[in-house]
């Protein structure tokens, strides 16, 4: 399988591949063999999707889902995308018969309450928040609140898909690597012009993308000297940077922001 030869997959193709790295929330469950291992580990960024033991396909079908997923930015050598090529075709192949679903378990405990919505932030704790964001060169990489780069995932909605423990987290220990659906690309061109944004869509022969400007933009492979996605994440830790006290209220701010009207 050779990742410059990708198969065109649809889309939900790539619902699969995202749904077949589901199963690695629960490694103890999956069967052994040779290709584990890279399963476990360059899929580990993907959606989960339920059901993803369910599927079942033949040697070309996994080769086209690994082939878009690598045209996504995983990252592995060829050997690597072989061997996982092999193990879901050994264990999730169409003639696999499907697993079958555990028994249920203890009926699981009464919910929690649900504990009172917090207070509005006050006028004084907005205006201390954006202040710190604007200090700390924040809008150089995201966006909050229509201002700053394309560059990273726009905070103006974060509190409505991260936990106040979750934004916390990657304020004071950010992860090594970017999600994949957040990754940057560098692109240089023949002319050694050079681009940097997000990728909205590419195929084989073109790449369209979102510069650090907001501007969508079109290139076609064959006029780049150099493409590179971008995994490493330039995110620094704020823990030296920022007081506690500091982190604790741009955490709450950030936790607010939930959009339609925050």
């Amino acid at each position: 399988m050779n990742p410059k030869n990708r198969s065109k997959s649809n889309w939900s193709m790539c619902l699969i591949a995202c749904a077949s790295c589901a199963l690695m929330g629960h490694a103890q469950t999956l069967p052994g063999g040779k290709g584990k291992a890279e399963f476990q580990r360059i899929c580990s960024n993907c959606h989960s999707v339920s059901m993803a033991t369910s599927q079942r396909m033949d040697q070309a079908q996994w080769t086209g889902v690994v082939n878009d997923m690598v045209s996504k930015g995983a990252q592995g050598t060829q050997q690597e995308f072989d061997n996982i090529v092999a193990y879901l075709t050994a264990n999730y192949g169409k003639d696999t018969p499907p697993s079958v679903a555990p028994a249920p378990g203890p009926a699981p405990a009464p919910a929690p309450a649900v504990a009172p919505l917090a207070a509005p932030l006050s006028e004084a704790e907005i205006a201390k928040a954006t202040g710190l964001i604007k200090a700390n060169g924040c809008l150089s990489c995201h966006r909050v609140d229509n201002m700053g780069s394309y560059v990273a995932p726009d905070l103006s909605e974060i509190g409505a898909s991260r936990s106040a423990a979750d934004i916390q987290a990657a304020l004071v220990s950010p992860a090594k690597d970017v999600r994949p659906e957040n990754r940057s690309v560098r692109l240089v061109t023949k002319d050694g012009k050079t681009v940097t944004g997000r990728i909205l869509n590419q195929d084989g022969f073109s790449v369209q993308i979102i510069d650090s400007s907001g501007q969508l933009r079109s290139f076609q492979k064959a006029s780049l000297r150099e493409f590179t996605i971008v995994t490493a994440n330039p995110m620094p830790s704020y823990a030296e940077k920022m007081s506690a006290q500091d982190i604790t209220e741009l955490v709450h701010y950030l936790s607010s922001l939930k959009g339609s009207g925050n």
